[in-house]
């Protein structure tokens, strides 16, 4: 927060509106003025660019008191304290926004202001696009001092602060009764007065300080508080939320585009599973033709195991990789003719040949075998024979 515009803001109608940008890096004021009145508020539009918004409060417009802390109610404190305020202040507590500016073991220090007012402030400077981060009376913005009270004039009326929490405005016309006063019960009480020091039945109290623009000091008071009256109802969302609003559409983009991703990967996945259980069917569909006294395939490994060790035996010890290339052929051969029982399949590696011997229940589908596979060998058939209802019968496979 190297620079921040701060506004004093009171409910007085006919209140005008004194503001001021403050340096923090240079210790100085970057711009000041003051506006005529709530409806020149976007005349602040250009100042508060880039810049945090604070608020000040005119503390006629609050109640700053101290309350005694019922004994066990330390939990039950913040729902219990409109009640104890409530002989203090002249309007409904319900309709008092309250923020605990300290606490101690019995006491505790507290700030109320009408939540209709605090509503107001915040949405008139929302109308105009601009967000305020804090909130706090103007004279817990004086410095403060261990020893004296500190005050300062702002238009016709005098800010007073006597501790971190403590502070009073005082209308210029009331201010001797307002020290007579206060000095019966603090005897030898002194105030440090960074204005000019007025004419006064009560000299004794002044200690003179020098003069600063009253809005000056105040934004210095303001970068060293940490008092907000932004709470509870009225805390800041958390940014995350107004950067959300930012990227919200950006988001619900990227969304959609990685479920539409995720989707044609799945598809794609998809198709491969549906690839390799067609070609895993097909595998068995020929390793149950090749052996069709063994009905289970337990895995992928075993089922190549076996076709390598029939290849192997059927083309007497030779790794003849050939042999693969002639069973591939036969799903499109004689797996298309019924009614066709393969027995025996002998593949002979130095010949160049398959034998096949195969049986069935009439003559027609050792033809129909017969023309299936001179479509891709050159096919001699054996002597067919018939017995009972068993029709045996050979071919003799070379390549083309």
């Amino acid at each position: 927060m190297s620079e921040f515009l701060t506004v004093r803001l009171s409910s007085e109608q006919q209140s005008t509106i004194p503001w001021v940008v403050w340096s923090t890096e240079q210790q100085e004021v970057i711009a000041s003025g003051e506006l005529a009145g709530w409806e020149h508020l976007d005349e602040l539009v250009s100042y508060a660019g880039q810049r945090q918004v604070i608020a000040l409060l005119a503390s006629n417009d609050v109640v700053l008191t101290q309350v005694d802390i019922p004994p066990g109610a330390t939990r039950q404190f913040d729902s219990m304290l409109p009640y104890l305020i409530e002989d203090e202040v002249a309007q409904d507590v319900d309709s008092l926004h309250f923020t605990v500016l300290g606490k101690q073991a019995d006491k505790a220090q507290v700030c109320a202001v009408e939540r209709a007012w605090v509503q107001t402030v915040l949405q008139r400077f929302a109308s105009q696009g601009l967000t305020i981060k804090r909130i706090l009376p103007d004279v817990l913005a004086l410095p403060v001092s261990d020893d004296n009270s500190s005050a300062a004039l702002i238009g016709e009326q005098w800010l007073i602060r006597h501790s971190e929490t403590e502070g009073a405005v005082v209308d210029s016309a009331w201010l001797d009764l307002y020290l007579s006063s206060y000095l019966q019960n603090h005897e030898g009480w002194q105030l440090d007065c960074y204005s000019s020091v007025p004419e006064s039945t009560v000299e004794s109290v002044w200690v003179p300080k020098p003069e600063e623009m009253t809005m000056a000091l105040l934004a210095k008071g303001v970068a060293s508080s940490k008092t907000n009256l932004l709470t509870g109802e009225f805390k800041p969302k958390s940014s995350w939320g107004k950067y959300w609003k930012i990227w919200q559409k950006a988001a619900i983009a990227a969304g959609v585009l990685l479920v539409v991703v995720v989707a044609q990967q799945l598809l794609v996945v998809h198709k491969y599973e549906a690839q390799a259980q067609a070609y895993r069917e097909e595998s068995e569909r020929i390793f149950r033709q090749v052996f069709p006294n063994k009905n289970r395939i337990p895995t992928v490994s075993y089922l190549k195991r076996q076709m390598t060790d029939e290849e192997r035996r059927l083309s007497g010890g030779s790794t003849d990789v050939e042999m693969l290339s002639w069973l591939a052929a036969l799903p499109a051969t004689l797996g298309q003719v019924k009614d066709l029982e393969i027995t025996s399949f002998k593949y002979d590696g130095q010949r160049g040949e398959v034998r096949i011997h195969a049986r069935s229940s009439d003559f027609q589908p050792f033809e129909q075998a017969r023309v299936k596979l001179a479509e891709k060998f050159n096919v001699e058939q054996g002597q067919l024979n018939r017995s009972d209802n068993v029709v045996m019968g050979s071919f003799v496979l070379k390549r083309q």
